[in-house]
Order: C-alpha cells, then structure tokens, then sequence
C-alpha cells in the first residue's frame, strides 16, 4: 500500500512539475522582444532526461550515458529508446546536448 501511495504521489509530482516548467517557458515566450532559441517538442522528456543526467561526469559517450541512465534504474522505456537512437561516436558536454541529440529539443 505504501508503495503504491508513493508511486501516485512521485507522478503527481512529476506532472505538477512538468506544467510549472511548461507555464514559465510560455510565460517567457510572450515577453516582448525575448526571441526563443530553442524549440522544445516534449517538456515533461526533456525535464526528466535533464534531471537524470544531472550527476553525469562530462563528457560522455553514448555508451556511458546509458550505463549511467540504467544504474539509476525505473527509467522510462521512451527515454531509453531515444537515447538509444543518438550518435555512437559522439561526446556529449552537457545535457543539453544529449536532450537535442534526442530530438526532444533543437537550437533555432
């Protein structure tokens, strides 16, 4: 039961999170003369693979990203998938990178 309790509230969590994230970044968007640089297609991904990377030593290859991702453990199966999509050979520096390297946001 307790489990279970935990689970709902760590989602419900995540979601109230992910629309705070979402309401700032449109909140940002109507400011005057502010010009977006960067297009992101999915918040509440880019967030949660943000948040997982944030202990990551940089620079990274694709395989020490997903060694790392799996250590944590309970990683959403999407993130997973597009993480393994990105580059073999590429070194990652920051987050960042890894998050447009995913498709889940590009530099304009």
């Amino acid at each position: 039961m307790f489990i279970c309790i935990s689970i709902i509230i760590c989602c419900l969590t995540k979601s109230i999170i992910s629309d705070q994230n979402e309401n700032t970044i449109n909140e940002q968007n109507n400011i005057p003369g502010q010009q977006k640089e960067v297009n992101v297609k999915d918040y509440p991904y880019a967030s949660e693979l943000e948040n997982l990377l944030k202990d990551i030593e940089y620079p990274a290859d694709k395989n020490k990203i997903l060694n790392f991702v799996k250590s944590i453990g309970n990683t959403d199966e999407n993130i997973m998938e597009l993480l393994e999509k990105t580059e073999e050979d590429k070194q990652f520096n920051n987050s960042s990178e890894v998050v447009s390297a995913t498709g889940l946001a590009k530099r304009q």
